[in-house]
């Protein structure tokens, strides 16, 4: 099996490579490089006969929403996944499936979503989701195209969990403003199967929500770590601490979604870390 990765030097792609690679997958790595207009040639060469390619570019979202990098989130996410598609669509053989990721911040931070429904925020963040979801559906209607949404993506060695965890390790950890902000997440290994169960599974198509199946919020997620941990919770850093750090950006911290994985759970597949006292025990190991 030959498959290519977009953002594969990001957190979530190295884990993915090698994840694949120790499945004897034959991984190639798109790089920046190959979205230059002279290099479009190499990277139709390297897409060419490819069974998947998984679209995992884009900038980080962890940082001041200034104008500038507003512009690079939405560009390093919208432009990427244009002229993927693009290119995809000039193949001569053409991927089986095209799996690029979204995110869950698409929805508003109330009530309980599902793939179902399409309610979606207004805000900045839903905005790109919105858009960088519709660059995607211009693929090819010969390729199966599934769209993960992503929740927060918790592991030892990246992503938000080891910034979470900090705080408590130096005994000042608490919840963030109410705590009643929904909390999304999904276990790294949970992830890495779930990419895999979507290779390999011919039927599953469309949003995906790639998320654990228990509801959390921030108070909960608090707690639970400081129990697993055995750290004191005693604080709460009120909202404008993060408005000041980051601005619009702060919105991340302060906000969140509540989302359900119908469609994996219907697919049949049976969560590693379905609950977050299992996942916190195991990063907390």
């Amino acid at each position: 099996m030959k498959v290519a990765i977009t953002g594969s030097t990001g957190f979530i792609g190295k884990h993915l490579s090698d994840f694949l690679m120790n499945k004897g997958v034959e991984v190639h790595a798109v790089k920046r490089e190959h979205y230059l207009p002279d290099n479009k040639s190499k990277l139709i060469s390297l897409l060419n006969g490819c069974d998947a390619i998984i679209n995992l570019a884009g900038a980080s979202i962890n940082s001041r929403w200034t104008k500038e990098n507003k512009q690079k989130i939405r560009d390093s996410r919208i432009k990427t996944t244009r002229y993927l598609v693009q290119v995809i669509n000039e193949l001569a053989t053409k991927p089986e499936v095209l799996i690029s990721a979204s995110a869950v911040g698409i929805y508003p931070d109330k009530e309980i979503w599902s793939e179902r429904d399409g309610n979606y925020d207004n805000g900045f963040l839903a905005s790109v989701c919105k858009d960088w979801e519709a660059e995607a559906k211009k693929v090819s209607t010969d390729v199966r195209l599934v769209i993960p949404r992503l929740g927060v993506v918790l592991s030892k060695d990246g992503g938000a969990f080891p910034k979470m965890y900090l705080p408590f390790r130096l005994f000042i950890g608490g919840r963030i403003a109410s705590g009643s902000q929904g909390f999304s997440w999904i276990h790294i290994d949970d992830l890495m199967n779930i990419f895999w169960t979507i290779i390999t599974t011919k039927k599953i198509k469309g949003v995906i929500h790639c998320t654990a199946p228990q509801m959390c919020d921030n108070l909960i997620f608090t707690y639970s770590l400081a129990k697993i941990a055995h750290k004191p919770a005693c604080f709460r850093i009120p909202s404008v601490v993060f408005k000041i750090m980051y601005g619009e950006g702060a919105s991340i911290l302060t906000k969140g979604q509540k989302v359900f994985p119908y469609k994996l759970l219907n697919y049949g597949y049976s969560f590693q870390y379905p609950e977050i006292n299992k996942a916190l025990k195991n990063l907390c190991n």
